[in-house]
């Protein structure tokens, strides 16, 4: 392209108006490259960096300090919460983590496990609200299971928004209310069971006046598991963690509306049960019950999937438990 001659050129002279004083630029004393003398006689940098380095290392001190009071805050909260849980543990009945100085010992299995007299203190009676179309078999299950040792005193009513029953729902109530025990004299728990429309979530609720409910049949059976005889306790077994993602397992099978996700939940639980007897091996489980009460609530879509294992797993427990 052609060229193009310099609109104004860097040499061209600008006359200054003298109609007033000159003023010294306010920051020339950072564009002055004269080294500067130090108490020391040494050369110092220039003061706007050494002003800027002042303030970086109090802002810095500043938030350390802060960083570090607020640290000091969140430990003394995580030792009070420590210092609570413990105390449940205690309550509950619940085995304390060993000491670092002591070798953490195995949980006992269920052969080793004695049959300790239960504390009545820690028994409470409570409502249960479920649907007619999800019966909470384990109720019935947990009734006979401990029918030597405590006694699960059942009331069913009819909340006013169910029309009438399903089959299953009064085949389930005849059971549990013609079930009774033979040993006098045993710890009782009363249980209202109100069939509600709640749809798969099954609450359990102890306070009728703080309503929190505890939601899920797998986590009632939690409950009543720390609460109940302690040779059932599965959290006193030695393998506690592979029990826990068992009843997670099943609480999902029953609130999973998807098909297919209950599918392959199930067969998650059938990997997982193998070619046992039951999940809990010989002996009759929590997980065993938990299995069992879920696939009966949702046979109907996941029949076909059922492999034989499973049903002799169920048909176990349905003629040990009477479910």
């Amino acid at each position: 392209m052609y060229h193009l001659k310099p609109v104004m050129t860097q040499n061209d002279a600008c006359e200054v108006p003298s109609c007033m004083y000159t003023l010294k630029p306010v920051c020339s004393f950072s564009f002055d490259r004269a080294p500067c003398k130090g108490a020391a006689g040494g050369t110092t940098v220039d003061p706007i960096s050494a002003g800027i380095d002042n303030l970086l290392k109090k802002a810095e001190s500043d938030e350390l300090r802060m960083l570090a009071e607020r640290q000091q805050r969140v430990l003394q909260q995580l030792a009070e919460l420590k210092n609570e849980l413990l105390l449940m543990r205690t309550e509950l009945k619940l085995n304390t983590k060993a000491t670092a100085t002591q070798p953490s010992t195995p949980l006992k299995s269920k052969a080793e496990l004695k049959a300790e007299p239960i504390n009545r203190n820690f028994l409470q009676d409570f409502v249960v609200n479920a649907s007619p179309d999800y019966v909470p078999y384990s109720l019935l299950a947990l009734k006979n299971l401990w029918k030597d040792r405590l006694n699960l005193q059942v009331e069913c009513f009819t909340h006013s928004t169910v029309p009438r029953l399903t089959e299953e729902a009064l085949n389930f109530q005849k059971a549990i209310l013609t079930t009774s025990t033979t040993v006098n004299n045993l710890p009782q728990i009363k249980v209202t069971l109100i069939w509600k429309n709640v749809g798969a979530y099954t609450e359990m609720i102890t306070s009728p006046t703080s309503y929190v409910p505890i939601c899920g049949e797998v986590n009632i059976l939690r409950f009543l598991s720390r609460c109940g005889p302690s040779e059932f306790n599965y959290e006193q077994r030695d393998n506690v963690v592979e029990a826990d993602s068992i009843l997670d397992a099943c609480y999902l099978l029953l609130n999973k509306q998807n098909v297919k996700q209950r599918q392959q939940i199930l067969r998650t639980l059938g990997t997982k049960l193998g070619k046992s007897d039951g999940f809990g091996g010989a002996d009759m489980s929590l997980c065993d019950i938990a299995f069992t009460s879920a696939v009966k609530q949702v046979q109907r879509t996941i029949a076909k999937d059922i492999n034989p294992n499973m049903a002799k797993c169920i048909g176990r427990v349905s003629a040990v438990v009477g479910l």
